[in-house]
């Protein structure tokens, strides 16, 4: 080991008109960023993009993203959604742009095992285990140093920055979404210096640890989308092309437009991810919320104990949830996902889309005849 002070990648992006410096994974803008400016969501569906890319909103803008589809998987697993960004990483002692300073390293964005190496178009793909999912793929390089079938560590080189099928020489990553926050910290290694130029300083490396931010991005799923789902369908909303939402908790792309509505109608950010604030519009049902209780302490010859508080007020049409109107403002915010047909007020004062059909009467359950 050199006792040589480590080397910081200076880290740029290619903005609509300027290279722009990369802080932070926040303040990386949208992949091509001008081909996409101008794209923007209808009935559910992302136009103006870039042609033939898929777009979705992710932390509320528009991202560009991969994602299976009839007649090409792009070797991902159905509902996978990868997102797609661009930067630039330098070495901070030759002059930007030159390919002194971009020739230099690709630390590995995560920890895996090498599923596919195509030197032709500068691509790794990295598995989160033999057989499993891809998990990031990396573009453009030369020199690739890992091979297929290999198990790699995190900041471990994969090869060279490069412009292999591609104009400048440049980073091209895709990362799934349920690895968001490692792509965040990954940014912020490589900003930071914690993740060097130099390949031996990178030696047994390990990543930030994960602390769960309790957001539910597009791609995911579980339990508490079903959730959703559910208190979604049951209100009106439909999926893209007037279609019923799916209810078997996984988070696809024609829910998102669906998703928008929801948290506009509700007085919530529009972000396109399932947050806490979103999950509090959709409680468990009293069934499942029982089985992750602490369980009764059951005494000989004594009933079980019945909760006895109040339930919690609701809007009418709105009962699976509390009410929302406190967090309402008049007028709602533009809403992100534009209707084709024009949008109406509701009742009380409450706007609502024309994709959301008015709830159906429904056969009343036992917790409702019971409260």
């Amino acid at each position: 080991m050199t006792d040589k002070t480590p080397t910081t990648y200076r880290v740029i992006q290619k903005g609509v008109t300027i290279n722009e410096p990369v802080t932070d994974f926040d303040s990386l803008v949208t992949h091509h960023p001008s081909d996409n400016r101008n794209a923007r969501m209808v009935d559910g569906l992302i136009v103006r993009g870039e042609a033939g890319r898929r777009h979705a909103y992710i932390g509320g803008e528009i991202q560009e993203i991969e994602s299976a589809k009839s007649g090409n998987t792009y070797g991902l697993k159905p509902d996978q959604v990868l997102l797609k960004k661009d930067f630039i990483i330098e070495h901070p002692d030759h002059p930007t742009m030159s390919d002194k300073a971009r020739d230099v390293p690709v630390p590995s964005p995560l920890a895996g095992y090498v599923g596919r190496v195509d030197a032709t178009q500068g691509l790794v793909d990295i598995y989160d285990h033999k057989g499993g999912d891809v998990i990031a793929r990396v573009r453009h390089m030369s020199d690739i140093t890992v091979s297929a079938d290999q198990t790699i560590e995190y900041g471990q080189s994969l090869g060279t920055q490069s412009n292999i099928k591609t104009g400048a020489k440049h980073v091209h990553l895709e990362l799934d979404t349920r690895y968001y926050q490692q792509y965040e910290n990954y940014i912020a290694d490589l900003t930071s210096g914690r993740l060097p130029l130099e390949d031996e300083r990178r030696i047994g490396m390990q990543a930030l640890p994960v602390v769960d931010d309790g957001v539910i991005r597009l791609g995911e799923s579980g339990e508490r989308i079903k959730d959703l789902q559910r208190v979604m369908a049951d209100e009106g909303y439909r999926a893209v092309g007037d279609r019923p939402l799916d209810r078997d908790g996984v988070y696809r792309l024609n829910m998102q437009g669906a998703l928008l509505d929801f948290q506009r109608d509700h007085g919530l950010p529009q972000t396109g991810d399932i947050d806490d604030a979103t999950l509090r519009m959709a409680p468990m049902l009293p069934d499942r919320a029982r089985d992750v209780d602490r369980p009764d302490h059951m005494v000989p010859g004594r009933a079980v104990p019945t909760d006895q508080s109040a339930p919690a007020p609701t809007a009418p049409g709105h009962s699976s949830h509390p009410d929302h109107r406190p967090g309402l403002v008049e007028p709602l915010p533009p809403a992100l996902n534009q209707s084709s047909q024009g949008r109406s007020a509701g009742v009380l004062g409450i706007w609502q889309s024309s994709r959301r059909r008015p709830r159906q009467p429904q056969p009343m359950t036992w917790c409702e005849m019971k409260a």
